[in-house]
């Protein structure tokens, strides 16, 4: 982007924008909500993964009393949902910084 155009190129389609439409890492709006929604996607898997390894490490070490079943449950909810979000932050993060850091070795080669 050159300094005082109105106009840019997306860092991962390489399309061009308005500059007020690119985020501070210059992604247009469809690429920031294909990789949000990439992210979100791999982080449920994540979150899944590991509540199911959670319970299957309760059921099989800790053998839960039925009078405490409640608090399990909370507890399997609560560990699907942080490692959901987390993994889907780290995800975004590392797929963003991925494309980013190819596509600016392309451009400045290309020059």
């Amino acid at each position: 982007m050159r300094f005082g155009s109105t106009e840019a190129a997306c860092t991962s389609c390489r399309e061009i924008y308005p500059a007020s439409d690119l985020d501070r890492y210059l992604w247009c709006p469809d690429c920031r909500g294909k990789l949000r929604r990439r992210g979100i996607g791999w982080g449920r898997i994540v979150g899944i993964v590991a509540a199911v390894g959670l319970a299957m490490y309760l059921y099989l070490r800790v053998q839960p009393s039925p009078r405490f079943l409640l608090v399990y449950l909370l507890l399997l909810a609560m560990t699907y949902s942080l490692t959901s979000r987390i993994a889907s932050a780290v995800l975004q993060g590392y797929y963003r910084s991925r494309v980013s850091l190819g596509g600016a070795a392309d451009t400045q080669e290309g020059e």
